[in-house]
């Protein structure tokens, strides 16, 4: 299961509509749910994005993956109006914290780094990046309860930090918008359920044939992560693999890059 955040009900109302969601009364927070996703509404600002965040995640059992979805600011001279971008890094205006989203795959969408401020900014404050209000409280707070590969964040461009918003315009465009990103949201639903059910059988197996450090056990498992979302056969990875570890390091660690090989090649 994955969660979804936005801040406002007008970035929720296209995105429950697209992926079939049901409201769910009686809630802290507004919220809209099918067998796989579940959304909430945070309300504005970096604290109640954080509030909500951590509510859902101890609220919801099962939860993989944590997705901020939402409306951003950007100069003309950064980044195009009416476009998604992913972002890849989330600096923290008021406390200068930055944060990094560890992505496993590509999702083929425009990158960005994205400030989180604790005002409305309507002039270009000189960000080489997209702005907005709730992203560093998102993060921080799933970040509590999940690894950095399983956060991400998706902004989408509306203002252009003049001062002046058409939201009947910026409305239209934005629905149209949502359509393209269900397919995405999609993608990132299956690889979590993936991660979820076989990913912990396909390590275990692994690990019985090959013995790894901590360190070797986190490459690993970004890589198998990595690989399945290409595409790749899990059981060809069981085939590059003896069935037993070998009984020498000099050995060991061969085998260890002949797997790095087969699974980032």
């Amino acid at each position: 299961m994955i969660l979804i955040t936005t801040a406002l009900m007008i970035e929720a109302q296209p995105l429950k509509a697209e992926l079939d969601l049901a409201v769910i009364a009686g809630e802290s927070f507004p919220v809209f749910k099918n067998d796989e996703i579940i959304m909430v509404v945070t309300g504005t600002g970096a604290a109640r994005a954080a509030a909500a965040t951590g509510w859902a995640l101890g609220r919801f059992a099962g939860i993989m993956a944590a997705v901020n979805i939402g409306f951003a600011g950007a100069s003309e001279r950064v980044a195009d109006l009416n476009k998604w971008y992913c972002i890849n890094s989330i600096r923290d205006e008021s406390t200068g914290r930055c944060h990094i989203p560890d992505r496993l795959w590509d999702f083929h969408i425009e990158e960005s780094p994205l400030l989180t401020v604790g005002k409305v900014v309507s002039t270009d404050n000189g960000w080489d990046g997209l702005i907005d209000m709730e992203g560093s409280g998102f993060y921080e707070a799933a970040r509590q309860i999940l690894s950095p590969d399983r956060i991400v964040l998706f902004k989408w461009v509306s203002d252009p930090l003049t001062g002046r918003i058409d939201l009947d315009e910026t409305k239209k465009h934005f629905n149209q918008a949502v359509r393209k990103l269900v397919p995405v949201i999609i993608s990132i639903k299956e690889a979590s359920l993936w991660i979820e059910q076989s990913e912990p059988v396909l390590l275990g197996q692994i690990r019985e044939r090959i013995r790894l450090t901590k360190t070797q056990q986190q490459y690993l498992r970004k890589w198998v992560i990595g690989y399945v979302k290409r595409g790749g056969d899990p059981e060809i990875i069981l085939k590059v693999l003896p069935d037993k570890p070998p009984g020498k390091k000099p050995d060991n660690n061969r085998l260890f890059e002949d797997l790095k090989n087969a699974l980032k090649g």
